[in-house]
């Protein structure tokens, strides 16, 4: 279950330019999991959640790049955005940075991984 990302590898994502780090490639390997097991219980997950399950070193409103990450990782799986599982405790959605529509993109995590176990 790698990542389809490289260390040092440049990604554009919405006009900027992300540089995968280290720490983003040891991130990313423990997040992903996660989430997939979010989308299997069909649920959501707090940003401060994440940081907290995973004991990363973020802030609670810095999990935007490594989503944006994991968002091109996804996209070249041909798989949903597993971001779309991270929202915010106050609001319950996602934040205002992600592209797309956040509801119909978790009905497509959760149909996605469903059949992937299913099959």
């Amino acid at each position: 279950m790698g990542l389809h990302l490289q260390l040092g590898e440049k990604i554009t994502s919405k006009g900027s330019t992300l540089r995968v780090t280290d720490l983003d490639v040891v991130t990313l390997t423990v997040l992903r999991p996660l989430l997939i097991g979010i989308a299997l219980s069909g649920g959501t997950i707090h940003y401060s959640d994440v940081i907290k399950a995973l004991e990363l070193p973020y802030a609670t409103n810095g999990l935007g790049r490594v989503l944006d990450l994991l968002s091109e990782d996804c996209f070249r799986r041909g798989e949903p955005s597993l971001a779309a599982l991270v929202v915010s405790q106050s609001t319950g959605e996602v934040g205002s940075a992600f592209g797309g529509n956040p509801s119909s993109e978790r009905t497509n995590v959760y149909k996605h991984w469903r059949d992937v176990v299913s099959t």
